[in-house]
Order: structure tokens, then C-alpha cells, then sequence
């Protein structure tokens, strides 16, 4: 364990107002290559991301070509075909070798970062469980440890009073490179909680969902991370049986190698929630912004778009993500607010359908969000809400008459679902 928990039970509470993964970067690399002015954000210093054609998976090909445009391979995912490689020139590295036959596409190894802002500590409550009617669901179903939520994000304090018990272990921590996810952070504890703090315990708070939680622990003690991380991350839960992926980050630069890991993910079965982002503008943030991800943005407490929360096309379901109070390292329980926040509430409430009715498909699911949303704004679905706030409740209900997969409608057609 890299850390010791603390021997504290004394609630401490504090607020902090998430802005969530702001990223100075510019859109990856087209199959076109990208040239030297094309790279103007941030990215690992000499890390490239190089994707192959299917064909050659494994192959020593690979390594050869790599070694004879300068590079060194540092690390594979097999599974999205693709390497990481160091090499002395990105620029002229990426442009020569996007020049071969077998390769798909390159890009730098871009840096995602998150930071934080002290807010006002003056609630007590959970006003978001109510808000998506939570509390009416549990009526029917709390949840079921069959069922697993992958939170990819700082990791998890695993020892904390309100989710030990509902911690699995399986993940693994990418930054440091062994299979102890420890958050040294706070982001992915906090996350965590909001999904699937344990209820009825006679501590701290309760999640949304009581079931299986694990961590793949894709960013640092500071919050910053890389797409390559992320991209393992995404993989080794899907590979670990991870039912559903939430994803409180987010890059305003597109990666190949995010997006196929999504697409990975998505077609073994896996339902994906991202935040879409705390810039207060109209554009969704990667991963949310792909079409294989629940895209979900943030409400206050009076059911208005926050100040802070993107939207766009994208957009696909709010959830609360003001003042939201949940786990902290060391057995404490703290305020953040963010779409950050907002995802793990709907990743929560995916998880509550599918232990209800474990024969749906992730699609299905997805569907059943969609519809049972309660609409907000614009009548109908909009950039700012979307379809709506999810309704757990309601959720819940649907998929309790649901014997069969459900028929496809006019919502499915409208959702961003790539199958």
C-alpha cells in the first residue's frame, strides 16, 4: 500500500469546486500525418502514440520499422494495436512514418490535467440522490455486486470506511506502473462514493448503487495524466469484467488511440460515461464527445444547467454536480462540484438497471437512460441537457418489464451510439 489510511472518523468537510480536466492542446493527427505546426499543446516530451493495421498485430514488423525511423518502443496495447515510442523528433518522426504502408495513424502522447478550487463548505446534505430520484429506486433495487463500475480517474482510497466493502480488487495503476491503484489524489475517491458509497453502514454517506467498484488508476497526485494511460486503463477493465467505465476527465484534443479504446470497450459490452467538461462552452470534451460514450453534463440544485458545465450535440443526460459531498482520503467526506461529479451519478444508475435486469445489452441500457430521462430545457432533447436528468427511479422501473432486449425507436436513432 503506498499509503496508510488515517485513523480518523471525525467527518472534516470541506468544498471544492472541480474545473475538471483542462487541456491546452489541439486536435490530433489526421491519417494525413500532423505537421510541425499542427502540434501546439501540451504532450509527454518525446512520446508517440503509433497505431497499426490490423494485420500485422505483434507482429516484429513492428519493431523493425519503428527502430528504422529512429524510435524505441516503450510499452503495447495489443488490443488497440498500437505502441508507445520515444522518439528524439516527434515531429519528423510522426511525419516519416506516416508515410508507411502498415501504419494507421500517430500522434503525440497528450497530457490531460485537472485543478482545484476551494468553494463554500456550508452544506450538509446530499440534495443529488433525491434529485435523480435515487432514494425511490432503492425501493426496488440497491444494486448488485455482480455488477461492476470501473473508475478510471486517481484511483481509490480502498480503505475507506464508506467503500471498503464494495471495493474490488483487479485494477491496476498505470502511473506507476504495479497493481496497487491508490489515489494519492482525492478525484477518484470522491467519484467513487457518488457511485457506490456503501448505504446502511451508519457512515458518511451512500452511493448511488451497491455494487462492485475498481480502480484504474490513469492519473497522478496532481491530476495529470496521458492519453496512453487512459487508453490502458479503458482496456484493462473491460478485460477485468468491468460492466460500466466512468470517466471523470476529459481533453479538448481528439486521440485515435482513445477513441479505439472507447470502441474497444463499447463492443465487448461495457457502457462508458465521460464528463463533458468545465469550460462553460458549447464543446464536449474527449472521451464524452465519441459517439460509444454517454455523454453527461452538470445541474444545480434547481435544475439549471451549471455556469461551468459544456454542452454541444453531444450532450446526452445532466445529473447533479453542485456541492456534491462524498468519499475522501483517509475517512473523510468532502464538497466538490463539476461534471466530474455529475458522471459517477449516471454510471451509478446504469449500474442499479443492470442489476435489475442482467439480460440486457449495453445498448439497451443506454436506450433506457435515454428515455426515462426527466426533460429539462427545451422541450424534447437539447445542447444543454440533453435528453434530460437521469431518473434512476424510473430507470429502474422500465427495465422491471423489460423480458426481452427493447425495440429500437426514433431515441435510439437520435443517441450517439456507434453499433
Amino acid at each position: 500500500m503506498k499509503r496508510r489510511k488515517e485513523n480518523k472518523r471525525e467527518i472534516v468537510i470541506f468544498a471544492v469546486m472541480i474545473l475538471m480536466f483542462s487541456v491546452l492542446l489541439v486536435s490530433a493527427a489526421s491519417n494525413t500525418g500532423i505537421s510541425e505546426g499542427e502540434i501546439r499543446g501540451e504532450a509527454i516530451p518525446g512520446e508517440v502514440i503509433v497505431g497499426f493495421k490490423g494485420a500485422i498485430t505483434g507482429s516484429a514488423a513492428q519493431e523493425s520499422l519503428i527502430t528504422r525511423h529512429g524510435g524505441e518502443i516503450l510499452d503495447k496495447e495489443p488490443a488497440l494495436n498500437c505502441v508507445l515510442v520515444r522518439a528524439k523528433d516527434v515531429h519528423t518522426f510522426i511525419r516519416n512514418i506516416m508515410r508507411e504502408e502498415m501504419v494507421d495513424y500517430a500522434e503525440p502522447n497528450y497530457i490531460v490535467r485537472t485543478t482545484y478550487t476551494p468553494n463554500d463548505p456550508y452544506y450538509s446534505h446530499q440534495w443529488g440522490l433525491p434529485a435523480i430520484k435515487a432514494d425511490k429506486a432503492w425501493d426496488i433495487e440497491k444494486g448488485n455486486k455482480s455488477v461492476k463500475i470501473a473508475i478510471v480517474d486517481t484511483g481509490i482510497d480502498y480503505t475507506h470506511e464508506d467503500i471498503a466493502s464494495n471495493y474490488v480488487s483487479g485494477g491496476y495503476d498505470w502511473v506507476n506502473g504495479d497493481t496497487d491503484p491508490w489515489d494519492d489524489n482525492g478525484h477518484g475517491t470522491h467519484c467513487a462514493g457518488i457511485a457506490a458509497a456503501v448505504i446502511d453502514n451508519g457512515k458518511g454517506i451512500a452511493g448511488v448503487a451497491q455494487v462492485s467498484i475498481m480502480a484504474e488508476k490513469v492519473l497522478d497526485r496532481y491530476g495529470y495524466g496521458s492519453d496512453w494511460n487512459v487508453a490502458r486503463g479503458i482496456v484493462h477493465a473491460t478485460q477485468s469484467g468491468a460492466n460500466v467505465i466512468s470517466m471523470s476527465l476529459g481533453s479538448s484534443s481528439f486521440s485515435r488511440t482513445l477513441q479505439k479504446a472507447c470502441l474497444y470497450a463499447w463492443r465487448k459490452g461495457c457502457i462508458l460515461v465521460a464528463a463533458a467538461g468545465n469550460d462553460g462552452v458549447r464543446s464536449i470534451s474527449y472521451p464524452a464527445r465519441f459517439k460509444t460514450v454517454i455523454c453527461v453534463g452538470s445541474i444545480d440544485q434547481s435544475d439549471s444547467r451549471s455556469s461551468f458545465s459544456n454542452y454541444g450535440p453531444q450532450m446526452e443526460l445532466v445529473a447533479p454536480g453542485e456541492y456534491i459531498l462524498s468519499t475522501y482520503p483517509g475517512d473523510m467526506y468532502v464538497y466538490m462540484s463539476g461534471t466530474s461529479m455529475a458522471t459517477p451519478h449516471v454510471a451509478g444508475v446504469a449500474a442499479l438497471v443492470w442489476s435489475h435486469n442482467p439480460t440486457l445489452r449495453n445498448r439497451d441500457v443506454r436506450i433506457i437512460l435515454a428515455r426515462t430521462a426527466d426533460d429539462l430545457g427545451t422541450l424534447g432533447w437539447d445542447e444543454e441537457y440533453g435528453f434530460g436528468r437521469v431518473d434512476a427511479e424510473e430507470a429502474v422501473n422500465v427495465a422491471s418489464t423489460l423480458s426481452t432486449r427493447i425495440a429500437e425507436t426514433k431515441t435510439t436513432e437520435m443517441l450517439a451510439s456507434a453499433c
